[in-house]
């Protein structure tokens, strides 16, 4: 298994800079997802690292080799493509055996792989089924196990499960991160799933318009975002701005619903204008916490394990909270809102990008 590290890559296609001076360091083993929206430059930077786009400016390295002019053969890479580009014409035995037989591995040995790695990826004897005899998730594995069996340095995955229904993609993702740390294998996944990234990575790369946004730990990027952007981009977020001042290693945030207590963020930086951000989950009824806001339902939704509410605080500000449906607020309810200081993060209120 390789490390990876990229260097300032950029990549234009005409006027668009799909990549943008892009710096990253991968380590041996790790899982890391390419996360944004359409356009972002995510496939790019895995193609880019898989050899089959070339880079504008910037190196790629797997260890310490750089690879940027080697074709995607030399690169000892497998990858898994959004529409799995199985052979048609050919079986699961003959699909997984592909890679192998290009190399020049002897026949028995090409056997014997095959046999294992099917039996890795449970379609242990379905080997001489052709893949429109097999269902969507039984052609991914199939994908998957082409891309494993030829024990690649660094393992690319585009997009894998866009074409599976939802049950079966949930299913799937830990499937994939099951299988990833079994074989140990540096891995780089593309993605526009927040859900997905959350599931599956050790650190998520978030992009957008070609930049580097914010790199960090799922829990990282969801607790602690940069900006305003990210914090959208990440699961779902309230915003309420104001102004901050720190205050005895407390910041305070002065809004026009109340002043509140944060743990800190842009205005622990010593930003002055600022948005408090706060999750769904974060906002709870009654004044249990030390922060408290008032408000009135104007809708409800049942999500099944919660109720997800809309609550106006201001004219220009309502709140989205989720909480257990155990108790019911009807719409047009007066309710008292409280968060903690320990959930409630700031961020800059001009977004850089």
């Amino acid at each position: 298994m390789a490390s990876i590290r990229l260097h300032e890559l950029t990549k234009r296609f005409g006027r668009v800079v799909a990549v943008n001076r892009l710096s990253l360091q991968i380590q041996e083993g790790e899982l890391i997802t390419l996360l944004g929206p359409s356009g972002c430059g995510k496939t790019t930077t895995l193609r880019i690292i898989g050899g089959f786009e070339h880079p504008d400016g910037g190196e790629v390295f797997f260890g310490d080799r750089a690879v940027t002019a080697l074709p995607p053969e030399r690169r000892d890479t497998g990858i898994v493509f959004q529409n799995y580009a199985l052979f048609p014409h050919l079986t699961v035995n003959e699909n997984v055996a592909f890679g192998l037989d290009v190399r020049g591995v002897p026949r028995a040995e090409i056997a014997a792989r095959v046999a294992a790695i099917l039996d890795k990826v449970q379609l242990g004897g379905l080997g001489g089924r052709y893949p429109h005899q097999l269902s969507g998730g039984q052609q991914q594995r199939t994908a998957l196990a082409r891309a494993l069996v030829i024990n690649p340095q660094v393992l690319l995955l585009d997009e894998p499960l866009a074409n599976l229904d939802a049950k079966l993609r949930e299913e799937m993702r830990f499937y994939i991160r099951h299988l990833q740390r079994e074989f140990g294998i540096t891995t780089v996944y593309v993605t526009h799933d927040q859900a997905e990234a959350m599931v599956l990575a050790d650190r998520i790369v978030v992009l957008r318009d070609g930049v580097l946004q914010q790199l960090g730990a799922p829990d990282e990027l969801y607790r602690r975002p940069r900006s305003a952007w990210v914090a959208d981009f990440i699961g779902l977020s309230n915003f309420i701005r104001g102004t901050a001042a720190a205050q005895n290693g407390r910041v305070t945030v002065r809004t026009a619903v109340g002043t509140f207590e944060t743990s800190g963020g842009a205005a622990g930086d010593g930003a002055r204008d600022v948005l408090v951000v706060l999750r769904p989950e974060a906002l709870h009824f009654g004044g249990g916490h030390p922060n408290r806001l008032a408000g009135v339902v104007r809708e409800r939704a049942f999500l099944g394990n919660l109720l997800d509410y809309r609550i106006e605080c201001a004219p220009d500000l309502t709140l989205r909270v989720q909480a257990d449906p155990s108790r019911r607020y009807e719409p047009g309810e007066r309710v008292e809102l409280s968060f903690a200081a320990g959930d409630a993060w700031t961020v800059p209120a001009a977004d850089p990008a």
